[in-house]
Formats: structure tokens, sequence, C-alpha cells
């Protein structure tokens, strides 16, 4: 049995604090010493930021972390573990290959322990933990995940859902640390359904405050292992500080450890399972009727168009958020007045570009308390040029991460179902692909296509039909006159239509456009029938009476291809 295995046998393992925020220029041998003198029976080197380092300077970042592991290892006395510290790299990195090069060098210099902390997502850790134990099965291998206050990482992962992405790897223990106070950590933990692999908690001593050119952080240390007590008695078995944390924190905790019984089992809560809602429900043969919001706060069109499309079938009603980054009327304060007043089943967009992640939070939370359980995310269209001076672009997540996040609301109580958008008009149709089986993985449900108005739009929608898994809407959008096509065709990126198409709209009168849309929107439904769930019309110009003619179409290619 591992040595670190052994000792929870007998008791819970308490490691140092913080290194960098209390660190200031001393050595760390010294430091590590202070922290072993307040009772921490397992320290870690000091090489946190080697991953981040790696890739700008390769031969002095690895120069630093052999460096780091001697004055580490001068450290360390008899009944201290030493572990390996490994910080996590940019988003764009191969992590695997770069956790790898670090394991080698502490591996070569004989540490066997190792914790890879404050990590945002699960990506690679479980095949490096393996990895580790290939190489040496006597290691004992933590993962520690930052998680902030309300629960999730930078990647917006959930806690539960890091946790759960870990349980059945090789490592032997599962951590949070950082970016959570010790009150906070202390509600995490109660949240948490675990298994019996041993948890590792790590709070911040409190949160950070900047003072002049210094950055301090609250939370006195009898506060500190007052929560750490909490902690402890809900059965977790390695303990530690993060940033803020002193050997004072330290000392404190270990003497509240002293006073408590050598083993106390881990609670656990048993898992609550949320409610499916609309995520589970089955999307074949709907048509989606989208409808933009109105430019001022006059509604009464918006609503009287939603309600003829509701009576000519439509399953339906999406409302378009700031399409082409124009503000309008707020799409899911539309969609709770149609779910609630009219009956109509909404189904709102919802851009990361105007919104961060607590907006967004908020917005579901509300959309699904009125009853909207289903959303489509964007990214949402770049800003139009005159208005970048006084509007600004706000992102926490693109669309694929967000959708990860909204899956994983501990928050809602019943799922969401999630769709995303399809681009068929793009040149590099395998990129679109790749990105929207990230998206599936991130809990989409359904993807609505861009319109498809060429061979190579709906070549694309059949190439989609073969690799996703998920519900598809082919897009629909009925040109209604030549001035219509040649303005789509040339200023309104995403569209891509066939030359053909746009001739045969010339000198065309409004009657005679509207007919001529009718006649090509049919000729493309029947083309993509066979390779879509559903359709999903977009409305030209509130032209009621044209889009109540498509939605019959549509509903009827639906309950023929439903029949077969």
């Amino acid at each position: 049995m591992n040595e670190v295995k052994r000792f929870l046998t007998r008791g819970p393992l308490l490691f140092d604090g913080a290194m960098t925020t209390y660190k200031e220029n001393r050595p760390a041998k010294a430091v590590l010493g202070e922290y072993i003198e307040a009772g921490a029976n397992a320290i870690k080197t000091d090489t946190f930021s080697i991953s981040s380092w790696l890739g700008e300077d390769r031969e002095a970042a690895l120069d630093a972390l052999k460096t780091s592991i001697l004055e580490a290892k001068e450290a360390a006395v008899d009944d201290v573990f030493l572990f390996g510290e490994i910080g996590p790299g940019v988003e764009s990195d191969d992590v695997f290959s770069l956790f790898q090069t670090q394991v080698d060098v502490f591996l070569a210099a004989g540490v066997h322990n190792f914790l890879f902390e404050t990590m945002a997502a699960p990506d690679g850790l479980a095949a490096i933990a393996a990895y580790i134990k290939e190489k040496a099965p006597d290691s004992f291998v933590i993962v520690s995940f930052a998680i902030s206050s309300i629960g999730e990482s930078a990647q917006g992962y959930g806690m539960q859902a890091l946790y759960d992405a870990l349980v059945d790897s090789k490592a032997d223990a599962i951590g949070f640390n950082c970016h959570s106070g010790p009150r906070h950590m202390v509600e995490h933990v109660k949240t948490l359904v675990r298994t019996g692999k041993p948890l590792y908690i790590a709070p911040n001593a409190g949160y950070p405050q900047v003072l002049g050119w210094r950055v301090r952080y609250g939370g006195n240390p009898d506060y500190f292992a007052a929560a750490m007590k909490e902690i402890r008695e809900a059965g977790i078995e390695l303990l530690g500080g993060c940033c803020g944390t002193t050997p004072a924190h330290i000392r404190q905790t270990r003497a509240m450890l002293d006073r408590l019984p050598a083993h106390i089992p881990y609670r656990n809560e048993p898992r609550k399972e949320r409610v499916a809602g609309t995520r589970a429900e089955n999307w074949r043969g709907k048509v989606f009727v989208e409808l933009d919001p109105p430019k001022n706060d006059q509604i009464d069109g918006f609503l009287h168009a939603s309600k003829a499309f509701q009576k000519a079938g439509a399953d339906l009603i999406t409302i378009a958020d700031s399409p082409i980054g124009r503000p309008r009327a707020d799409a899911s304060l539309l969609a709770c007045r149609l779910h609630r007043e009219l009956g109509i089943r909404p189904l709102p967009h919802m851009t990361c570009r105007d919104r961060n992640l607590n907006a967004i939070k908020a917005l579901l939370m509300g959309l699904s308390s009125e009853g909207v359980r289903q959303v489509l995310f964007v990214t949402g269209d770049p800003l139009p040029q005159d208005s970048k001076a006084e509007v600004k672009a706000v992102y926490n997540f693109n669309s694929r991460k967000l959708m990860r996040y909204a899956r994983d609301m501990a928050e809602l109580s019943q799922g969401l179902a999630i769709f995303g958008a399809l681009d068929v008009n793009a040149v590099n149709f395998d990129k679109q692909l790749e990105l929207a089986l990230e998206k599936e993985a991130n809990g989409a449900v359904g993807f609505l296509t861009q319109p498809v108005l060429s061979k190579r739009a709906l070549d694309n929608l059949r190439q989609a039909r073969k690799t996703l898994k998920g519900f598809l809407f082919a897009g629909i959008y009925p040109i209604v006159s030549h001035r219509n096509a040649v303005f789509l065709h040339n200023e309104i990126h995403g569209m891509d239509m066939d030359e053909k198409i746009i001739e045969r709209y010339e000198g065309l009168n409004r009657s005679e456009g509207e007919a001529l849309a009718q006649r090509v929107s049919k000729q493309v439904m029947k083309a993509c029938a066979p390779y879509c769930d559903g359709f999903y019309l977009m409305t030209p110009f509130q032209r009621v009476a044209l889009m109540e003619a498509l939605i019959v179409e549509a509903k009827a290619l639906c309950r023929e291809k439903m029949e077969k």
C-alpha cells in the first residue's frame, strides 16, 4: 500500500498553505519549514507556475523545476510527505504533454506523489493519472479544481460534474481549492455527492482586496480553522490552504484536527436527480417559426403574428436576441409573455455577446420559473462598426461552454432543452461539424440551421445528418423580392444563395414575389426533408400571411415523414 494511503487509515492529512501569496522574496525551503513547524504533514513543491512558464522558455522552466524540487526535498523531514505540485496551462495547450514533461522530471528526482492543483477542466487529468500509475504504481495522485463561490470552474464546469469526471480515474483523490473562501467551501462540500475516494479541500483564507499596489486576503486563522472543522467533520480526509493562508492558518487548523477523532466517516446526501424536463422530449416533427422582436416597446404586432403562427400549426415561436448586433425588445421577456399570457411555446435565443455569466444565469433561472425550459444559445452576431465606440461585447464563455454550464446548473429543478445554431453555408463545414459535436457533448439536443438556399447548404445538411445525433431543423428563409435576395446574398453573414434563385425574382411585384417565395420554400423543404427532423422558418418583413401558408406546408411534410 502507498504510504499516503496507509497514513490516511490512521487520520487526516494536513497540507501546507499558500506559497505565492506568503513567500515574498524568501527561499521556498524556509517557507516550507515554517509550514512543517506549524503542523503540516504534507508539503508541496514551489512549482505551480511551471506549466505556464514552459511555453515561454522551456529550458529555463525545467531548470527552475529541478531547483524547486531540490529545495523541497531539503525541507522535507521524516513523517512529512512531499508532493510535486503541477498547475494548469493555458486552454489551448496539449495538457497531457504539458503535464507529462513535468511528471517525468519529478519521477526522475524521486518524487512519486502529485498534486494537480487549481485546474479548470478535467482535460488530460485521467490520462496523466494513468500514466503516473504505470510509471510509479506506489504513487499518490490528487487532482484538484478551482471553483468559485457559486460552485463552478473558470471553464464553466460545476463542482459535481468535475468530481464525476474523475471518480473512475486512476487518481487517488479528487479535490477543490482556490477561488472560494472557507465559508463558501463548507457549503460546497455539503452539496457534493461523493464516493469512497478521498477528498482534498483547500480554500483561500478569504477573498482578495487590493490595497495600494498589494493584494491582501481577509480571513483570520481562527475563522479559517472554524470552517475547516466543519469540513473535517463532513469526513474530508485531506485538508490544506490556498491563497492567503499562512503558517498561522495551518497551526490553528492543526490544533483543531488534534481535538477531533482520528477517524470520521464522510457524510453523503443522496443524489437528487433533476427532472429531465424538455431536454428528454422527442422533438421530431416540430416546426419552429422565428419572429424578430420589435425595435421598440410596441409589441401588439409581435403578439398578433405569434397567435396567427400558432393557429397555423407552429410548434414553437423562436425569438432572436438582438439580431445583427442591433438592440431590440428582450427575447427572454417576450418569451415569458408569450408563454404566460398566450400559452404559446417560445424558444428564446440567448447570446454570450451581451451578458456576463451572472446575468445569463439569472435569466435562465427566471425563464425556468416561468415554465420556459428551452433555449437556443449563440455566441452572437458581431457588433455593428458604428456601435463599437459606445457598446462593448461581454464574453465569459462562447456558446459551447455556456451550454455545458447551463446543462449542469444546480439551481434549475428541471433540465433545459438546449439548442444550438449550425451554419450549413460555411465553406469549411468540417469545422462547423466539429463545433457541433462539441455542443452535443456539452448538452445540445438539437440544431437550427442557417437558411438552405444553395446546393452547398443542402450537401452540408446531408453530411450533418450522417454525423450528428441531435435533432436537425432545416432553416427556411422565404426570399420575397429581388432586392431582398441581392441584399442577403451580399451583406448578411451566413447566407449563401444560388444565383439562379436570385435571377428568378427579377421584375416581380410584391404579390408575385411572395408567390415565388412560397414555391421556392416548398421546394427547399422537400429537398431537406430526408435529412432533417423538422423545419425552422424565418419570417421576412412581418409577412404573416406568407408564413401561415408555409407553416401549413411544413407541418404537412413533417406528418408525411412521420407516417412513413
